[in-house]
């Protein structure tokens, strides 16, 4: 896996005057460095889950379950070539560039050199088998002129893997986020005119993401221009793949747990039933757009807390606000997903919420595993991750053969969350014999309590008027902090925080009421 490499705080930062008195050595400063950098490096991944978000509206009203079925399976398929294409690529340079000491030009040039050649040639292997491909996947061969778009976006995107691992080295950040909000923006422009103006359907679609990637890897070449030199290092590309390779197999067992259920529905069901369940994954995935960003700006936190004295004290409790954190945002999701399925789709999407809380503990537990990943990441034995994961994608395989067939996409859903359930157990179990942590077990069991109490009682909410029932599940949501104090999650000096943090709120907000209620 990559990691964010920043210059800011260092191990040893003093706490902030308003940190709880238990956070001690900055959690404070901690938990605004992360958020921080959470948003603008996870700011590339959250876009482009928010543009599904966004134009949901527009592809409801002009595909049917069944058109944005097929369009999951050849993003699925995309995803695949991309993974095998990168060869771990961004997160070897990183490892190359900041812990091996190499020139970052020599290492750039050179990863650049090799995956423009790699993935060239399994470009023209996956356009010669495109028409079988398509036979197997979508039931005839006229789809391959769509993979064959999907496959060719895929080989673009190599460049930007490698121009977004040099601004992340170098940290800038503003950079980075600026090319990333234009290519949201170019991506929302072109989806909307080839699906909602030229109504092209699926093929509108790819043919908008493989424009975009043709155009942004223009640009992503342009930012590499000053870092390339006519130079090709064997020994920095043989650090390189010996660190990427191996990701390969990790990438594609992640995607496995993630998509493989499509294919398994699209073969034992039908192509609509695929589409719902599409729909109701990626809203479950709204928690993945807060795990993804974290996942990218945790590292660099990490290493430094594990310097500390405190080390274990502090990884635990930074365990335990995530959970709150993710924990209520899976919450929310959930209780509301049907009424926002209702407000953003059309009536033959709206089986899909069924799935929702499924998807959003899972990707909670994924979040989880990230967090507790301490022990194999600090000691540098996280090639004891891949195995795990493999197996963890073999269940994922297996519960979908014995449930979709009869279950549909319910069975898809309990074979993802029983999947990344068995990933999170056995790896803390691993990171825990290498760093024995004691984590706030009491606490993480009342934050899940918390979200099961709220969660049971908005199931009883069953008003027609979609705005009345939003309105009864947003004020059951402003009960879980009383569901917490109820159960005593807090202690008391967090309390004395979130004391102080209210008044210096309600002292604000008085004053500028104060300055508006007088004359000039």
């Amino acid at each position: 896996r990559g990691a964010t490499v920043s210059a800011d705080s260092p191990a040893g930062a003093s706490p902030e005057p308003s940190a709880p008195a238990h956070a001690g050595g900055g959690m404070a400063s901690t938990l605004l460095q992360l958020t921080r950098h959470s948003a603008v490096y996870g700011m590339g991944a959250i876009m482009a889950r928010v543009l599904g978000f966004i134009l949901l509206p527009i592809y409801t009203r002009h595909l049917t379950p069944a058109d944005y079925g097929v369009y999951s399976l050849l993003v699925v398929t995309g995803a695949v070539a991309a993974i095998v294409m990168q060869m771990g690529m961004g997160s070897a340079l990183f490892r190359e560039v900041i812990f091996v000491g190499s020139d970052r030009r020599t290492a750039i040039s050179t990863g650049l050199a090799f995956l423009a050649a790699e993935s060239a040639a399994l470009l023209i292997a996956l356009l010669v088998i495109a028409p079988s491909l398509s036979s197997a996947m979508l039931g005839d061969a006229a789809g391959a002129g769509l993979l064959a778009l999907v496959f060719t976006a895929a080989a673009f995107d190599v460049v930007g893997i490698v121009a977004m691992a040099k601004l992340r080295i170098e940290t800038r950040s503003t950079l980075y986020a600026t090319v990333t909000l234009a290519r949201f923006l170019t991506s929302a422009v072109l989806n909307i005119l080839f699906v909602a103006v030229l109504e092209l359907g699926v093929r509108g679609l790819v043919t908008a993401n493989a424009i975009v990637a043709g155009v942004f890897a223009v640009v992503w070449l342009a930012l590499l221009l000053p870092d390339m030199r006519p130079s090709f290092s064997r020994a920095v590309l043989h650090r390189l793949l010996a660190f990427g390779v191996p990701l390969v197999p990790f990438g594609l067992a992640r995607l496995s747990m993630t998509s493989a259920d499509r294919y398994f529905l699209n073969h034992y069901s039908t192509a609509a039933e695929v589409g719902l369940y599409s729909i109701g994954y990626q809203f479950g995935m709204a928690t993945a757009l807060v795990v993804t960003a974290v996942q990218l700006a945790w590292a660099p936190q990490m290493f430094a807390i594990a310097k500390r004295d405190d080390a274990e004290s502090q990884l635990a409790r930074m365990l335990t606000y995530y959970v709150l954190v993710l924990g209520f945002l899976g919450l929310a999701v959930s209780v509301l997903a049907r009424e926002a399925l209702i407000v953003m789709t059309t009536p033959s999407f709206y089986g899909g919420a069924v799935v929702v809380p499924f998807i959003a503990l899972s990707y909670i537990l994924y979040g989880v595993m990230f967090m507790t990943n301490s022990g194999l990441e600090t000691r540098n034995l996280t090639r004891y991750m891949t195995p795990v994961i493999l197996v963890s994608a073999g269940l994922n395989l297996v519960l979908n053969y014995m449930l979709i067939p009869e279950h549909g996409m319910m069975g898809a859903a309990w074979a993802t969350l029983a999947s990344y359930l068995f990933l999170v157990l056995v790896n803390t179990a691993l990171n825990l014999r290498v760093w024995y942590i004691r984590y706030e077990y009491e606490r993480l069991a009342k934050v899940m309590a918390a979200v099961a109490l709220v969660f049971a009682a908005a199931a009883f909410v069953r008003l027609e008027n979609v705005w009345l029932s939003v309105g009864a599940k947003l004020g059951l949501l402003a009960l879980f902090p009383l569901v917490l104090l109820a159960l005593r999650f807090f202690d008391e000096r967090e309390l004395a925080w979130l004391r102080r943090g209210w008044r210096q709120v309600r002292e604000r907000l008085g004053s500028g009421l104060g300055r508006g209620g007088r004359g000039p």
